[in-house]
């Protein structure tokens, strides 16, 4: 084995087009495997020292081309593995994606260590960036559709977990649809989806997380009926509804749920209850011993309904809260978390009186958290960069109207 060997790894994760080398090199070294002419999803090659206390250098450039061949784009990599000092590696991309919510690709790489080293480089849709260390993959993408009446209420943890994981915003429902299928072809999942409505069109925001586990099935845009027909569906060959959200629709509402096929503890779930009657279920079930764990306020004809999934377990003690307006969500909100208490779970909604709230708190400890509500989308996209920078990920988002 060579004293020094870069192994390098080129993963198309962007999309169905290919990628054509038109330029590669090394400073230092020889090839042991040279970079294929053209990658589709996936492209491998290696280089390593050739002479007595040296290393290997190199660079490669790629076009990116659609199924006609026309250019779309160029990708650059380089590496460096020297015989004495730390490797380094180097990545661009042209259209770079800025921010998430502007057009463009990611290139991110992980690994890389070693005096015979493996270092995958990614290209990604949107605004990307990498721990190399731990593998964990952050992306987020937002739309340019995105309005001035669209708010979001949203909980991030910082938590080092490796999981690699990509977060969008304001999409349209043909672009959610094109998201999901692309990334869980690409082995994420669904953990928290929320549809909402804005100027009579619906949108989504959801957390995807790239990680093996139970099987799981995601559904989107269905009525009552067909959430009530898949719900018995599912839950009779053996899955659980993890997360749900309803919504308005010019049609009536609408619902999106996950559900995975996991045992767990006894549960219940309910939607299209009035308030009254989802204050008359909750008091029922907490008495039983159950206690919600995913609560969504929705409209449908100027009146909210609500859905929700219980729990029936021992924990932590547990406050929830709904029909809260924004500042009675902050004082509620500032009292618990001054009680030992942290958001799990946070829904806002659009009612004929302004948004209103929904939350799940815990009497638990965890990672350090942050807590949002009421931003636009502007705001949100600030404050999600700012905290993606300093470690956080996001675990819960909500949008909603205040059109």
């Amino acid at each position: 084995m060579a004293a020094r060997s870069t192994h390098v790894t080129l993963e198309n994760r962007a999309g169905s087009f290919n990628l054509r080398r038109t330029s590669q090199g090394l400073d230092h070294g020889e090839w042991t495997t040279k970079p294929p002419l053209l990658i589709g999803d996936r492209g491998e090659w290696e280089s390593e020292s050739n002479g007595f206390a040296t290393g290997t250098e190199g660079s490669v450039t790629y076009q990116l081309e659609d199924v006609d061949g026309v250019r779309m784009g160029e990708v650059s990599l380089h590496w460096d593995n020297p015989f004495i000092g730390s490797n380094s590696y180097g990545e661009s991309v042209t259209p770079a994606a800025a921010d998430p919510a502007g057009q463009g690709f990611s290139i991110v790489h992980v690994g890389g260590k070693g005096n015979n080293s493996h270092v995958t480089f990614q290209l990604l849709n949107g605004f990307c960036e990498a721990d190399s260390d731990s593998g964990e993959v952050t992306c987020a993408q937002g739309s340019q559709l995105t309005t001035d009446s669209q708010r979001f209420a949203a909980l991030w943890e910082q938590a080092d977990t490796g999981v690699s994981w990509f977060a969008v915003h304001g999409q349209t429902a043909s672009e959610y649809q094109e998201t999901f299928d692309r990334l869980v072809g690409q082995g994420y999942r669904p953990v928290d989806v929320s549809g909402y409505s804005d100027g009579g069109e619906v949108f989504f925001a959801a957390v995807f997380e790239q990680r093996d586990g139970v099987p799981f099935e995601a559904r989107h845009g269905l009525t009552a009926d067909q959430y009530q027909e898949t719900f018995n569906e599912l839950v009779g060959r053996g899955f659980r509804p993890v997360d749900v959200s309803g919504y308005a629709t010019s049609g009536g509402p609408r619902f999106a749920a996950v559900f995975e096929e996991s045992g767990g503890p006894p549960f219940e779930a309910r939607h299209g209850l009035t308030a009254d009657q989802y204050q008359q279920t909750f008091n029922e079930l907490v008495g039983q011993g159950f206690r919600p764990v995913d609560v969504s306020g929705y409209s449908d004809g100027g009146e909210v309904f609500f859905a929700a999934v219980f729990e029936q377990r021992d924990g932590v003690p547990f406050e929830a809260r709904h029909g809260l307006t924004a500042d009675q969500y902050q004082e509620t909100f500032n009292e618990l978390v001054g009680r030992g208490f942290r958001p799990v779970d946070v829904s806002g909604y659009a009612t004929s009186g302004g948004p209103r709230f929904a939350a799940v708190f815990e009497k638990s400890g965890g990672p350090p958290l942050e807590a949002r509500h009421g931003l636009t989308a502007g705001q949100y996209q600030q404050t999600f960069n700012e905290l993606m920078h300093r470690g956080f990920r996001l675990v819960k988002v909500s949008g909603y109207s205040v059109g």
